[in-house]
């Protein structure tokens, strides 16, 4: 009875572990496509602002407005990547943060 017990227990230990590790996998590239998804809001929030400063559109009120929405979306996005990529440290926030 008890050799049943053990061998059903180790069975569901092997089960979760696999579980785990397969969760830790799909947070992981999560984490990395997410990566990608903040390079690329930054990467436009700085196009709009070139685009912005020059000369032949130097003070659109459509530009600006479009410049100070996509560097509030990017702060956003800052502050969720602090709060949930694991690969991101505080020291990279207070830097972008500066």
């Amino acid at each position: 009875m008890i050799e049943i017990l053990l061998a059903v227990s180790i069975v569901i230990i092997i089960m979760l572990v696999w579980y785990i590790v397969q969760l830790l996998r799909r947070f992981l590239n999560i984490s990395e496509e997410l990566e990608g998804l903040f390079v690329s809001l930054e990467e436009y929030s700085q196009h709009v602002d070139i685009v912005y400063n020059l000369e032949r559109f130097y003070g659109d009120t459509t530009l600006e407005n479009l410049l100070r929405h996509s560097q509030n979306l990017s702060e956003r996005a800052k502050n969720f990547r602090a709060t949930y990529d694991v690969n991101y440290t505080e020291e990279e926030y207070d830097e972008e943060n500066e």
